[in-house]
């Protein structure tokens, strides 16, 4: 009798670990584990909101959370990182890679100005202009007499990618903008710069710069939703093939209606 309960045991302990094999999940959800978690700094807030709950929830599982840009997101999911941060579009040959992919929120890129500008609205075309360098003076758009200080993402950003294509000048940025590489070097320098124009996610716009309209439409949450503010893209969370089961279970969180709270709490819009 002994020798038949063994014998029952060990093959479920072997179809479990064949079944953990089969959907591409590693481990077990009660060790203590780590998952790192790298890429865009347009993400990290929202990451780190998520990560502070979900401590509440797997109390178990530690989370590093590396802002490092989308390329690095991406290049690095399923390698350096057990999930990677992107906030663009894959490329094709990045989807060739054979990532999962999931948008755990939608981010609208808010156009931003000092707070002392008097210029509230800018059309697409005149984005265009400002940073491709036709339009080099405030007073062609309705502000006063001083030259625009156009201020950009680094290149390999995700908001930056992201608003390039949308605003239809991939490639060809002003030469001498000034490119920096993080969220808060953006509201920084725009807020200290009466002359300055740049852009940052939607949910990262607080009271030290004013987020101006574009086309006579405001970034709000509520025009990203609708579809009538045009500067919008995903947030998006990749993996490997091989994922360990802590780390598609915090995926499956942030999905879930917990984690989508988060999101609309902080200001995002959520994909589903």
């Amino acid at each position: 009798m002994k020798t038949k309960i063994i014998v029952v045991l060990m093959a479920v302990l072997v179809l479990a670990s064949g079944c953990r094999r089969g959907s591409g999940l590693q481990g077990s959800s009660d060790e203590s584990y780590t998952i790192e978690i790298g890429g865009s700094t347009s993400v990290t807030p929202v990451m780190e909101a998520l990560q502070a709950e979900y401590a509440n929830v797997r109390p178990n599982v530690r989370i590093n959370i590396s802002g490092t840009g989308s390329g690095d997101g991406i290049n690095n999911a399923g390698i350096t990182y057990q999930i990677g941060m992107s906030s663009r579009d894959l490329t094709p040959a990045e989807q060739g890679r054979g990532l999962r992919t999931e948008v755990i929120a939608i981010d609208g890129i808010a156009v931003i100005v000092n707070r002392d500008n008097a210029v509230s609205n800018l059309s697409l075309e005149q984005i265009y202009g400002i940073y491709t360098g036709s339009i080099t003076n405030w007073n062609q758009v309705g502000g006063r007499n001083a030259t625009i200080a156009v201020v950009s993402r680094e290149e390999g950003s995700g908001t930056r990618g992201a608003f390039e294509e949308l605003a239809g000048f991939q490639g060809r940025l002003l030469g001498g903008a000034n490119q920096l590489t993080s969220t808060g070097a953006i509201l920084a320098n725009i807020s200290q710069n009466q002359d300055a124009i740049g852009y940052i996610s939607l949910g990262s716009v607080n009271d030290s710069i004013k987020a101006i309209s574009v086309g006579g439409v405001a970034p709000t949450v509520e025009n990203v939703t609708r579809g009538t503010y045009k500067i919008a893209r995903p947030f998006i969370v990749l993996t490997g093939n091989n994922v360990h089961l802590e780390s598609a279970s915090f995926v499956q969180w942030i999905l879930s209606s917990a984690g989508q709270t988060i999101v609309t709490n902080r200001g995002y819009i959520t994909p589903r």
